[in-house]
């Protein structure tokens, strides 16, 4: 019984940090894009509001990149990519030690967290929703 409880919060942990990197390489991607432009991108992190972090459509600032808007609409289209970009390259990555480490249950399990973790921030960042 210890032994399944210890690996479930092994697993939460794991899923809060693959989280947490994703988001940080999310906003890397935007942040790396703007700078190509000339942009001058302002990245922030910030787990003060954390604690309110649901399942829903409501969205709560865990890290943004801030940068100059130049009237180009391909740069700037192509800066709002690049953040789905890198999390598609990181379920990309998943997959591909899915089936390096097959064999090995826990790992596996963990590359699977990863790879939802990350095709789901891409396509959840591709989505069209208005803020409020």
């Amino acid at each position: 019984m210890i032994k399944k409880v210890l690996i479930g919060l092994v697993f939460v942990f794991l899923f809060v940090n693959i989280f947490l990197v994703n988001v940080i390489f999310h906003e890397l991607g935007h942040y790396m894009a703007a700078r190509y432009y000339d942009l001058e991108p302002e990245m922030s992190i910030e787990f003060e509001n954390i604690e309110e972090l649901s399942f829903s459509l409501k969205g709560i600032p865990i890290a943004s990149t801030n940068f100059l808007d130049n009237g180009n609409r391909y740069e700037t289209a192509l800066v709002a990519f690049a953040g789905p970009f890198v999390n598609l390259l990181f379920s990309i990555g998943f997959i591909i030690l899915f089936f390096i480490f097959k064999d090995n249950f826990y790992i596996k399990e963990t590359v699977i967290i990863g790879f939802i973790i990350s095709l789901g921030s891409c396509l959840m960042n591709l989505m069209p929703i208005a803020g409020s």
